[in-house]
């Protein structure tokens, strides 16, 4: 199992260096404005994707029938219609998205984008069927190819533009990469079929997804979403740099994790055995978010002085407090993979809405005159708020005992308070 996570940890490590990298390029290359204006493109590109999120990984890796070619055409089918109503939804969306960000004449920017839903329709799930098994090689492959390709291509975008343009255009090869590489590495041909009863179940499945999906999108861009609508571009800017830099290796984990332990929770059929995967889990998260904390802590502000510049210089204060908060959710995000593993989706939808109660807080105190570091104190609140609640619904619910739990909890909590009071 080790060398199992190392793989993945490794190759989703390397996938998101990648992606590190562009985004300090791109940086490097446009105005602190420009990057506003392309972090409000990403921001509709993400509401869409999240609302329409039906957890197709999930449902191939949990479902008796996931090996089944028959369900996965099937899905296919489900795919390209979530693909198509994604991208008619941002098109139709884009006026009002301009809008909201004060770019009213690049709305076209904001339609430009909405044929990414499109691509990812055509996306071949067969990684998935892969990754049940445990075979991740073409996982791998996918988070990393199109991540390369989308860097390769910022030179030639370098030499057309010089404004947020590059950033749009370098999200457009990505997605574009990531589907044809999907296709490279399937073992099975694409089928395409569209059955009403795998729809109505994918829909019932995916329904308590699609709801968490909204509300992860408040969770991971409703502070963005204030900043950038209450303080401007050049804020958004440069609390996006902060984020991205904190969000990126938790994400690597979550995304590693999620692929590691799902299928052997799912396979458990003992309960003892279930509950040893389950305290296993929670506790390899712990000991990850830990790790987290202090590689931001000690290296983070090297990195935005040596490598960003001054012109980001205004980020460090907020670097350990949104690692902090990242922390706090990678451990959350160990519980919700226990609760998938016996089914229960909706337990991280009721984390995440107790965690978007306190968005209005952050808008208030915004409008109140608070400074960014202040909207951090206020997420990293209703995160510890939202992992309190999912370990009770993993001990009451799930009987999963908490005692085994007790000290590396205190322990990262040790490491929090280092972290946040040595900055």
């Amino acid at each position: 199992m080790i060398r199992s996570f190392g793989f993945l940890l490794s190759g989703n490590a390397c996938a998101a260096a990648i992606l590190l990298l562009r985004t300090v390029v791109v940086s490097r290359l446009i105005s602190l404005e420009d990057f506003g204006i392309g972090t409000s493109l990403v921001l509709a590109l993400a509401m869409i994707e999240m609302l329409t999120a039906l957890g197709f990984q999930q449902q191939i890796v949990n479902a008796p029938k996931g090996d089944d070619a028959d369900f996965h055409s099937a899905l296919h089918g489900v795919a390209l219609i979530r693909g198509m109503i994604g991208a008619v939804a941002l098109f139709l969306l884009a006026p009002l998205l301009a809008h909201a960000f004060g770019v009213e004449q690049l709305t076209w920017a904001f339609q430009l984008i909405s044929v990414v839903p499109l691509l990812q329709g055509g996306m071949h799930l067969d990684v998935y069927r892969q990754t049940r098994h445990h075979k991740h090689r073409a996982a791998i492959w996918i988070a990393l190819l199109p991540p390369l390709g989308s860097l390769a291509a910022l030179l030639p975008l370098s030499r057309m533009f010089d404004d947020f343009r590059i950033m749009l255009f370098a999200v457009l090869v990505h997605m574009a990469l990531g589907t044809l590489m999907s296709h490279a590495v399937a073992k099975r041909p694409y089928r395409l079929r569209f059955d009403r009863t795998v729809m109505v179940q994918s829909m019932r499945f995916g329904w308590p997804l699609m709801a968490s999906g909204a509300v992860m999108f408040l969770v991971f861009n409703g502070e963005r979403a204030i900043v950038g609508r209450l303080l401007g571009l050049e804020a958004l800017a440069l609390f996006s740099m902060a984020v991205s830099l904190t969000l990126t290796p938790s994400l690597v984990l979550m995304r590693s994790t999620m692929s590691l332990f799902l299928p052997r929770l799912s396979a458990s059929t003992a309960r003892q055995e279930f509950r040893a995967q389950a305290i296993t889990t929670i506790q390899s998260h712990i000991v990850l978010a830990a790790g987290m904390v202090m590689a931001v802590n000690l290296l983070g502000g090297s990195f935005v002085h040596h490598v960003l510049g001054d012109k980001y210089r205004a980020v460090l204060p907020l670097l350990t407090l949104l690692t902090a908060v990242q922390a706090l959710r990678v451990v959350k995000g160990g519980c919700a993979i226990v609760a998938l593993g016996e089914g229960y989706r909706k337990t991280e939808l009721l984390t995440d809405l107790l965690r978007i109660t306190f968005l209005p807080l952050a808008a208030w105190s915004v409008m109140q005159g608070a400074s960014l570091p202040h909207v951090v104190h206020i997420a990293g609140l209703g995160e510890a708020a939202g992992l309190m609640i999912a370990l009770l619904w993993m001990h009451r619910v799930q009987r999963v005992p908490l005692r085994s739990l007790a000290l590396p909890l205190i322990c990262m909590v040790a490491v929090l308070a280092w972290a946040v009071f040595t900055q």
